[in-house]
């Protein structure tokens, strides 16, 4: 079933759209909640703060008129210390910013969400009330796992974008043509096919053998004579040229990584050129978000910005699952080869399906009869029987 029609594939790429569609419009709307909940906070703090430092201003200022100078510097020094408290408690309830500047606007409590359900967490911005706390693990709940499924099937479909490009490329390199070309059956498949036939006009029933002859159960077929061909008669497309496009993730490491690094300098390239920050840093900036790390250092200040950046983050991720899958799956494979090299030379087989271990049972081998007595060689082990 990962063979899918062009026209099934395509339906699936609209749909996976219009599910992370969905997913921007859950953190719109989740966005809302928390620009009410702790934009109102937010608020309540600053304006306390703004009118702590009104009031100091003018004390200081009808102060300065009618009061000795003594006299004004412990009323200054009395403000001062009032408008300090103030901003400390500010600070604690997790007012970071300037009194002017609004931490959950809109736009930053859409990215905060997005910055949740991604597992990214830069941490620039966190809930400081318990409700906004308790909405944030709800959320979370919720939304990661659809994330993920959806970041799941973003990567199957990199997979099968990927896989189109490098057959055409291979197409190109191979034959030199862009034209598809129609599918030749390689020699060793006729070769297979050509040794069944023979085996099933050479097999005989008990029934039709001449007198005499008995046949020993045991006794291993008969080897079909191999049917000769010439180099010459190896297609123009190599073997390798049938190369499925579906979801497996059965690319070359060397092209998902490269792919990868390929994907990280464009954005990285295109945050040195918004932010004014050094290359090394632009791609650090990447690399960390990509990663999940996520540490908050390195954030874009414009919200524009940001807002495109986790756009880029989430297809960054699906591609960076699916290079993960890429290595894990070619991991497997030489794992599950080496088992079953390991298995053969001790006797053992080992299934590819599930990886059981099972013992491989002798087989007796006949020497054919010299001067009227037959030899038998004793049970011979042979891996694959």
């Amino acid at each position: 079933t990962h063979h899918l029609r062009e026209d099934e594939w395509k339906s699936l790429a609209r749909r996976k759209l219009m599910e992370f569609e969905n997913q921007l419009h859950t953190a719109y709307e989740a966005g809302m909640v928390f620009r009410f909940t702790e934009g109102a906070f937010e608020s309540f703090y600053k304006c306390g703060v703004k009118r702590v430092k009104r009031d100091f201003v003018d004390a200081l200022w009808s102060g300065s008129h009618h009061l000795r100078e003594d006299e004004w510097k412990s009323l200054a020094r009395r403000k001062l210390m009032e408008f300090e408290n103030q901003l400390h408690t500010a600070y604690e309830a997790g007012m970071t910013t300037y009194s002017g500047q609004r931490a959950w606007s809109f736009i930053n409590s859409v990215i905060y969400c997005l910055t949740v359900v991604t597992t990214i967490g830069y941490g620039h911005i966190s809930p400081s009330t318990t409700t906004g706390r308790a909405i944030t693990i709800v959320y979370a709940i919720f939304g990661i796992p659809l994330f993920l499924i959806l970041l799941a099937d973003f990567g199957k479909l990199f997979t099968r974008g990927i896989k189109f490009v490098w057959a055409f490329v291979r197409r190109v390199y191979y034959t030199g043509s862009c034209k598809k070309v129609r599918k030749t059956v390689p020699v060793q498949e006729v070769m297979k096919g050509v040794q069944m036939v023979y085996d099933m006009a050479t097999f005989r029933r008990p029934s039709q053998l001449p007198p005499g002859i008995e046949m020993d159960d045991n006794a291993p077929p008969p080897l079909p004579p191999r049917v000769p061909f010439t180099p010459g008669d190896q297609p123009a497309t190599p073997a390798p040229s049938n190369f499925a496009i579906d979801d497996e993730f059965n690319l070359p490491i060397s092209v998902a990584i490269t792919i990868l690094l390929i994907y990280i300098f464009c954005g990285a390239t295109v945050f040195y050129i918004w932010e004014q920050w050094g290359f090394f840093e632009s791609f650090y900036f990447v690399f960390i978000s990509m990663s999940t790390i996520g540490f908050g250092d390195f954030v874009p200040q414009n919200q524009m910005y940001m807002m495109a950046s986790i756009v880029y983050l989430v297809f960054g991720l699906a591609l960076t699952s699916m290079c993960i899958n890429v290595v894990q799956e070619k991991l497997s494979d030489s794992f599950r080869q080496a088992s079953a090299k390991i298995g053969a030379t001790i006797g053992l087989r080992v299934a590819e399906e599930d990886g059981s271990i099972t013992p491989v049972p002798p087989i007796a081998v006949e020497v054919a009869e010299v001067h009227g007595v037959t030899m038998k060689k004793p049970p011979v082990m042979t891996p694959y029987s």
